[in-house]
């Protein structure tokens, strides 16, 4: 079964739920409700990564994040910080923070010796802009997989050459505008997501909860993505996804304790 990573977005702007856990009490209580509900990590991120996003400082993301991290350290809540930026990331793990979640991939050569000296998990997420946010662009399905498995490759190669445990690391195919403004991109990924396992013997986990690429599907508003969001969960939880990261942490954690009965 999946294990799952409980979103807290900590932000003013993130598409589905900018500004509603922006108060830190308001995050730790909805944290440790996603906990009760069933997330085996909580990921938790200071700066929104969507195309429309505005930009946050490193000192302001930190200024968030502190007062989080420090409660659920303190209830031994394992967390994960999606953050790019390599100085919140040294932050994090001065922290002692379980997991480290990076869009970009960790492309910082002259970072890897202070992740070398770290133990934390390392989720390196494919996205086809690289560098930054997320933008809007088609693509074509069968090209961004085969870029896909050659960044997996080399950025693999790279970590573990600076020392890094290759253990330590989950790969994340990134989904919907990370992969392509068109569904048809994120849908051929997720249909092929046990294959980036199987070639390079490492977990994977599936982020796609609320994603755009479905409501172009479905013709639903963000608001309303629920039940779009659980069948592709379940879907990815069935071909083996290691992780999922959502932000409907109950609906899914039942959907998972049925399956399992049913099984």
């Amino acid at each position: 079964m999946s294990k799952i990573f409980g979103i807290v977005n900590i932000t003013t702007d993130s598409f589905s739920d900018g500004g509603l856990y922006l108060d830190s009490k308001k995050a730790i209580e909805h944290a440790l409700k996603l906990a009760e509900d069933g997330a085996d990590i909580i990921d938790l991120g200071a700066a929104s990564s969507n195309p429309d996003t505005t930009d946050v400082s490193v000192e302001e993301e930190i200024k968030r994040l502190k007062p989080v991290i420090k409660a659920l350290k303190k209830q031994n809540i394992k967390i994960s910080v999606d953050t790019f930026k390599p100085e919140v990331q040294r932050f994090c793990i001065d922290s002692g923070v379980d997991y480290i979640n990076d869009i970009q991939g960790f492309p910082f050569p002259e970072f890897y010796e202070v992740l070398s000296k770290s133990d934390c998990g390392l989720v390196l997420m494919h996205s086809i802009q690289r560098l930054g946010v997320a933008t809007k662009i088609n693509t074509n399905p069968e090209e961004v997989f085969g870029s896909m498995m050659q960044f997996f490759k080399e950025r693999i190669n790279a970590l573990v050459a600076a020392g890094i445990d290759k253990e330590r690391i989950i790969l994340d195919p990134g989904m919907g505008f990370f992969l392509g403004s068109n569904p048809e991109t994120s849908l051929f990924v997720l249909k092929r997501f046990p294959y980036i396992s199987k070639t390079f013997g490492l977990p994977v986990m599936i982020a796609l909860s609320r994603k755009s690429f479905l409501g172009k599907i479905t013709g639903t508003d963000v608001k309303n993505r629920l039940a779009p969001t659980l069948a592709a969960e379940i879907y990815a939880n069935n071909k083996g996804a290691d992780y999922i990261r959502t932000h409907d942490v109950k609906s899914l954690s039942d959907a998972l304790k049925i399956f399992k009965a049913l099984n």
